[in-house]
């Protein structure tokens, strides 16, 4: 009755079939994900570009033996699975010759379950072959992209040494900064200085003709500070290391633009009234102080030199903000605006106005561009002069674009026109100061509008917030970048975006330096 032996003993081999893959999946389960941490990116290095190199190589070793586990396991799993329906389909043939009806149901249920999970098992192996397969690509892709970029650098290095690059400019007085004659390429290097510089790298790298030449240390001061340079002290088209580069991302006189005292100094016709405190002591003017019946009003506290809101206090008069000052500390003190332009549930708001401006090779040119596009920057509280609060009178962020924005076409020119008269007065008065290169600074004003619509410019940010493409698909500032370097360096596949030329003007010529021998 029994052909292929006693009941008990084929349960036996079932069960041992269903602990042995009971334990393999236990075994898949405790496997490392065939997932490795680093990803191929761009080096800015010979040294940096050798340690991903070393890591992409490691991990390629690591994650395929880890593959080659996933499989084989997966595969001892298919067989287990298969044993287990074997098995199966001897118990069914077994109770084929029983009289006893449930136990054929039961016999043929369990070939169906057992089958099925064979099924399941030999798909789950073939994907994890292909899965590890196609993983050993995508890890030999990440090496093929680092050995290219170490080529380049390379290749970049021979370029440079055998003078391909722009020869570094001399002092103010001694010429021009030369691009060079001949050349295939074009040379970039992050000098890890900071600000905008790598961003600036990045967008002139989808240029085909430009390159990334490495990076060194350069000298470490007194502090631990390193400072680095294009490897041996070789000059490259763009770095964020003035001195290295031909063309220069920081203008020279940015001071007074940045610190809001000195701003006010020479425009004090387009900014609030401004008093200052040093010191914790007034200089110059002294404001009133509000009488206690008056209506309440705030009164702005603000450190010269710092940006971003950090260094606001909102309080409610001149009094209180000299209280509020520190030792050793410059202060701007402001009163709020009259009747503000509020947004459209009763917030505050202020533009973020972008600017572009360059001066020229011959050191006495400016040219100053606005952006047709910006933002808004809007408070998340309504705006009451009782709350003095920073979320009620304080605007950071860029909420949203201002495009929209009713008011928009009726200021645009307004603002233009402020900025137009601080870039004009800066560079008659020498404030601004030339170079034997080229020079540019994107520059975001913030502008705070009242509802005759008349604007109050309130200061300048010098390394504004700039988002890419990558990090920010929705709203980003990638057309704006790469337009400001195309009017800095053009290129045949570029445009000038959104820029308006607002002004042209000529400044004070620089004077002559001496050259500094030990660069």
């Amino acid at each position: 009755a029994y052909p292929d032996g006693k009941p008990e003993t084929q349960a036996q081999h079932w069960v041992k079939s269903e602990e042995a893959l009971v334990r393999c999946q236990q075994l898949l389960s405790r496997l490392p994900p065939m997932e490795g941490s680093v990803r191929y990116d761009r080096s800015w290095g010979i040294e940096e570009s050798l340690e991903q190199f070393q890591c992409l190589v490691r991990q390629h070793e690591l994650q395929s033996s880890v593959g080659q586990s996933h499989v084989a396991v997966r595969k001892l799993h298919r067989d287990f699975c298969t044993l287990n329906a074997m098995e199966m389909a001897r118990l069914a043939k077994a109770a084929l010759g029983s009289t006893d009806s449930q136990l054929k149901v039961k016999a043929l249920e369990q070939v169906k379950v057992a089958t099925q999970k064979l099924r399941n098992s030999m798909t789950l192996a073939d994907i994890k072959e292909l899965q590890s397969a196609e993983k050993v690509l995508q890890m030999e892709e990440e090496i093929r992209k680092c050995n290219a970029e170490m080529t380049t650098l390379r290749e970049s290095i021979e370029d440079l040494i055998k003078g391909g690059g722009p020869p570094i400019a001399g002092p103010v007085g001694s010429g021009k900064a030369e691009v060079g004659t001949n050349r295939k390429w074009f040379y970039c290097s992050d000098c890890h200085v900071g600000g905008h510089g790598r961003r600036f790298c990045r967008y002139l790298l989808k240029r085909p003709n430009w390159r990334i030449y490495p990076s060194e240390e350069w000298f470490q001061d007194r502090n631990g500070q390193v400072s680095h340079c294009p490897l041996g002290k070789q000059g490259v088209d763009f770095t964020d290391e003035t001195y290295f580069s031909r063309i220069c991302m920081h203008i020279k006189g940015r001071t007074w633009l940045e610190d809001k005292r000195k701003l006010y100094e020479f425009v004090p016709d387009l900014m609030p009234y401004t008093y200052v405190i040093q010191n914790r002591k007034w200089l110059g003017d002294v404001p009133e102080s509000v009488p206690a019946d008056a209506p309440p009003w705030p009164w702005f506290l603000k450190e010269t030199d710092r940006n971003w809101g950090t260094s606001v206090h909102c309080l409610s008069g001149p009094d209180e903000c000299l209280e509020n000052a520190k030792d050793d500390a410059t202060y701007v003190v402001q009163k709020h605006i009259p009747d503000p332009l509020l947004y459209t549930n009763g917030e505050k708001c202020h533009i973020k106005f972008y600017n572009l401006l360059v001066g020229l090779d011959d050191g006495v040119t400016w040219r100053l561009y606005t952006y047709r596009d910006g933002y808004l920057s809007i408070s998340p509280k309504a705006w009451s002069p009782d709350d003095l609060s920073k979320e009620c009178q304080v605007t950071i962020i860029r909420t949203k674009r201002i495009n929209d924005w009713p008011y928009w076409e009726k200021v645009y020119g307004k603002c233009q026109a402020g900025v137009a008269t601080v870039i004009k007065r800066a560079a008659e008065q020498g404030k601004l100061e030339g170079r034997n290169k080229i020079q540019f600074e994107i520059i975001s004003a913030d502008y705070i509008v009242t509802t005759n619509e008349d604007v109050y410019l309130l200061e300048f940010n010098t390394g504004p917030v700039l988002k890419d493409a990558e990090d920010s698909p929705d709203v980003h500032d990638a057309g704006m970048v790469d337009g400001a370097l195309h009017i800095v360096e053009p290129w045949e596949g570029g445009s000038p975006e959104l820029w308006d030329l607002v002004l042209e003007c000529k400044g004070v010529p620089p004077k002559p330096e001496q050259f500094a021998s030990d660069f």
